[in-house]
């Protein structure tokens, strides 16, 4: 009677210890699956700036007139809104800006994102914007 006993206590025993192997290493299997997950994010993103820096970098290096006549274009109503005599046109010309569809509004980012080469900026922007939006992955 003993021996039944101690031979149920000691399979009983076994049956454990099997269900706690075979959780840890499905943790383990878990746990692997994440860290390789994380290190691929991680290896992708550093790729995509490298190739986004490259691509500032050519940018910067070709700058020419386009970047004067963004930067004068960008400026001027900041200073004429000083201006006195000036003033109400800059308001006049920032109420019309208003009426400018949203698209045009895409694609002038996409060239001032292109000519000052802002290229790591955004994605990083864009992102972070995902992952608050959708959550992380």
């Amino acid at each position: 009677m003993i021996g039944l006993i101690t031979t149920l206590v000691s399979g009983g025993i076994g049956l454990f210890r099997q269900r706690q192997d075979r959780r840890a290493k499905e943790q383990e299997r878990k746990d692997r699956i994440s860290e390789a997950k994380t290190t691929s994010t991680i290896r992708r993103i550093e790729q995509g700036d490298t190739n986004a820096a490259k691509l500032d970098e050519l940018s910067i290096a070709q700058r020419g007139w386009k970047d004067e006549y963004l930067l004068v274009i960008t400026t001027v109503p900041l200073v004429l809104s000083f201006v006195p005599d000036y003033a109400q046109y800059v308001a006049l010309g920032f109420e019309a800006l208003n009426t400018i569809p949203e698209y045009y509004w895409y694609g002038l980012g996409m060239v001032y994102i292109d000519t000052f080469g802002f290229r790591r900026m955004v994605r990083v922007a864009v992102e972070r914007w995902i992952e608050q939006r959708f959550g992380s992955g």
